[in-house]
């Protein structure tokens, strides 16, 4: 096979792995299927909770309402960028289900669900089957894959079209009914790319690795299929390009706001930090391991097993995160956070064939100091698990927040919004959960503080005004919600107020009137 795995011989775990009862048990079919079944869990819990959107969800949501199919063909307002076969799903589930959070949010969870199976059995095909219960539960308790399951963004479809690409490319043959597979894996390649933009590095690396084990091999059927696959996914990715990526490549906004996520040319000494931190970051967020120490020496020493083994599987699992990298650095990808999602699957894959193959190679050494290691990997990760299914993550649940204030509110009342909270309000008041109001939005003036205070004296003389907060700017020791409060304190008085997690709305008399004590 082109990333050929003897599935047939390793079915069962080698039979020192049954000397504990731990290990006969976590080699065991058993141990996958529990962590599915608890990725299943976490996800439904996470999506079910119906947390409010925020503000990144927000932008991209203004653009699915506001927008007909074929508008959004067009480069998406409010610096958004995602892949347009996302975005048509979006919206056919809008036509049939509403624009509520949990229809927003179905396609990630399908998406979120599905990666659970297909990164199983990549696993069964990639790694060792020691591996697999490790890296299926590292991959199933995943704290950021599962938030982004139930989140009306385009990054858990990232991952399961990352993994889509794996196992068509893992069942791609060298000699073997290969202009039938050609032609699939072509064609899913090239239909992957405009359903997720990282799918380009997953596809590139494809490609590469077709091409080294085609020569290698002296395969004279693969020149057809390779060529037949390189014009195909080429020529989608130019028209992907010239429809959608190329307008956000000149975002400025957007490359400022990512400053810092791309990797620094010319390399040199000085500059490895940068390298160090972005590996290290990577696997506190999206990976969502603590010990970045221990993740580290395991996904070195899974690189050297696979390696060892098959080394085109290592070229596979490591080249899209290569690819990344070199288009970090020519700032056309940041390399930071959620959008290293797509590659939570290459990482755990090589951490897993670490951590089994340091399992099985210190046992009659080290009893025990395998499994010690996995604890240790597994330990918090599990308890951000436990604390997802006590209580779910939200980032600004800023529709209580809105509904509050539609309940109080009275005839005449204004309503200033703090320029973040804009694009969150309108969802919702498009939604109906607040009624159209006479409102002011605030505009972002960080270097001139004198700018709020002049917009907020635009108010005086009201008798009821609620000013409404969410994503507040929060860094360098300024707190701009402090900030307009201690100025509204003193230009009248606070009559109620409502606060929640990332989210707050206050009512002040600005009348000018003293008020009976």
């Amino acid at each position: 096979m082109l990333f050929s795995v003897d599935t047939d011989n390793r079915r069962d775990a080698p039979r020192s792995m049954a000397e504990s009862p731990l290990g006969l048990w976590a080699s065991s079919a058993n141990f996958v299927h529990l962590f599915l079944a608890l990725g299943v869990v976490l996800r439904l819990r996470q999506y079910f909770f119906n947390r409010s959107l925020w503000l990144d969800e927000s932008l991209l949501v203004l653009n699915l309402i506001s927008r007909t199919p074929s508008e959004l063909l067009k480069p998406l307002g409010y610096h958004q960028g995602a892949p347009l076969g996302f975005l048509m799903l979006e919206k056919t589930v809008m036509r049939f289900l509403g624009s509520g959070e949990m229809a927003l949010r179905l396609i990630p969870l399908v998406a979120g669900i599905a990666s659970l199976f297909l990164f199983a059995a990549a696993a069964r095909r990639l790694v060792a089957p020691e591996a697999v219960p490790i890296a299926v539960g590292l991959f199933s308790i995943c704290g950021p894959l599962i938030y982004y399951s139930s989140e009306a963004k385009q990054y858990s479809s990232d991952v399961a079209v990352t993994l889509v690409l794996l196992l068509a490319a893992s069942r791609m043959s060298v000699g073997e009914n290969t202009a039938t597979r050609a032609v699939a894996l072509s064609i899913i390649a090239g239909l992957a790319i405009w359903f997720s933009q990282p799918a380009a590095f997953v596809v590139a690396a494809i490609g590469i690795v077709w091409l080294w084990v085609g020569i290698g091999k002296r395969d004279k059927s693969f020149p057809v299929g390779w060529v037949f696959f390189a014009i195909v996914t080429c020529l989608s990715f130019g028209a992907y390009y010239l429809i959608s990526l190329r307008s956000l490549a000149r975002d400025e906004w957007l490359m400022g706001y990512w400053n810092g996520a791309f990797a620094p040319l010319p390399l040199s000494i000085s500059r490895v930090r940068w390298f160090v931190n972005a590996w290290l970051g990577m696997c506190d967020n999206p990976v969502g391991l603590t010990f970045a120490g221990i993740a580290t020496a395991a996904a070195i020493f899974g690189a050297r097993e696979i390696f060892r083994e098959h080394s085109e599987k290592l070229l596979l699992l490591t080249l899209p995160i290569l690819l990344a990298l070199l288009a970090s650095a020519l700032h056309r990808y940041p390399f930071r956070g959620r959008l290293l999602l797509f590659a939570v699957s290459f990482v755990l894959l090589l951490i897993g064939a670490g951590l089994g193959a340091i399992q099985t190679k210190t046992r009659s050494v080290l009893p025990g100091f395998g499994t010690l290691i996995v604890i240790l990997l597994f330990f918090h990760p599990l308890e951000d698990a436990a604390e997802t299914l006590r209580k779910p993550h939200f980032v600004e649940e800023i529709r209580p927040v809105i509904e509050y204030v539609q309940k109080h509110r009275t005839e005449g009342d204004i309503l200033y919004c703090y320029y973040d909270a804009e694009p969150a309000l309108k969802y919702y008041t498009f939604e109906g959960k607040i009624v159209s109001m006479p409102r002011i939005v605030g505009v972002e003036s960080r270097e001139d503080w004198a700018k709020y205070r002049r917009e907020l004296d635009q108010l005086r003389g009201n008798p009821r005004v609620w000013i409404l907060f969410s994503h507040v700017y929060r860094d360098g020791g300024v707190d701009e919600e402090r900030l307009f409060l201690d100025y509204l304190d003193s230009m009248g008085t606070r009559l109620d107020s409502v606060q929640a997690s990332g989210a707050a709305a206050y009512l002040y008399d600005l009348s000018g009137k003293q008020r009976p004590h």
